[in-house]
């Protein structure tokens, strides 16, 4: 049995490969166990792109559950919420926000994904570690070294898991052109 941080820290690393994760076979992630007390509940900020991507391969993890969504557009949340029942995942107990500020307040959220465009990156990261939330980040990380700074204050001063996404470098092709 993993412990719960060490679970955060696996779906984390899972994430970041987020768009590539869709084409695995999921029997491939059987060996993350989790009990109810190990349930992970998913906060997902910024649905239209690269966030709802990663929030749908952490969907394939057992213990894994979408608790809310937030995206600015309704729209968006609409077109999402339609997918998820597509895919027969019941949505009546998602909570829907346009403002990510009620999500972070929601007790049931233990992991906010933050796929916003870049420029809100920083600001929610530091309300969500506020809110007692560990937190995906996408790429990039903070707009500046004075953001990234503030971001890692939070991190220490709420002693909160953090990983910022950058599959990209782990790709095979990414790797064989940096060695070129």
């Amino acid at each position: 049995m993993q412990s719960r941080k060490r679970f955060l820290a696996n779906a984390s690393a899972l994430a970041v490969g987020g768009f590539a994760l869709q084409s695995f076979n999921t029997k491939n992630f059987s060996r993350f166990s989790t009990t109810a007390a190990d349930e992970i509940n998913i906060g997902a900020i910024g649905i239209n792109g690269m966030g709802w991507s990663n929030t749908m391969s952490l969907l394939k993890i057992p213990g894994v559950r979408l608790t809310a969504i937030c995206d600015v557009d309704k729209n968006v949340i609409e077109k999402r919420l339609t997918e998820l029942k597509q895919k027969n995942i019941d949505t009546s107990k998602i909570k829907t926000y346009s403002d990510y500020r009620g999500l972070l307040d929601n007790k049931d959220v233990d992991v906010a994904m933050i796929g916003t465009p870049d420029h809100w990156h920083a600001l929610i990261m530091i309300h969500a570690v506020q809110a007692g939330k560990d937190v995906y980040v996408e790429k990039p990380v903070g707009n500046s070294i004075m953001e990234c700074r503030a971001m890692v204050a939070a991190q220490e001063k709420y002693n909160k898991v953090v990983q910022a996404g950058q599959w990209q470098r782990s790709q095979q092709h990414f790797r064989d052109a940096i060695d070129f």
